[in-house]
């Protein structure tokens, strides 16, 4: 799927940090999701310029974090997450 090789956010998905927090607001589906700092990092890193495996250099960059951690295996559940909760484009919103 072409949307995961590069996931791009929706556009009807606005970010807003909020002191140390950052929230998203879904305008379509009126969902609000609260992020944690690395959730936040993938997000940003979602425009469609960046694969998986990109933004697991970013991560492993800013966390400094050694080869062996799994950083790839938490950037592709963040962005599979992103996904089932519909915020990412080819996303479907979860039904509740």
């Amino acid at each position: 799927m072409v949307a995961q090789d590069r996931p791009i956010r929706k556009s009807t998905v606005i970010s807003k940090k909020l002191g140390l927090e950052t929230v998203l607001y879904d305008r379509e589906t009126r969902a609000i999701h609260a992020l944690n700092p690395t959730a936040i990092l993938v997000w940003e890193l979602c425009d469609g310029q960046h694969s998986p495996e990109e933004i697991e250099h970013s991560l492993r960059a800013e966390y400094q974090a050694e080869e062996k951690a799994g950083v790839l295996e938490d950037v592709t559940r963040i962005i599979e997450r992103f996904h089932a909760e519909g915020l990412l484009e080819g996303g479907q919103p979860r039904t509740k």
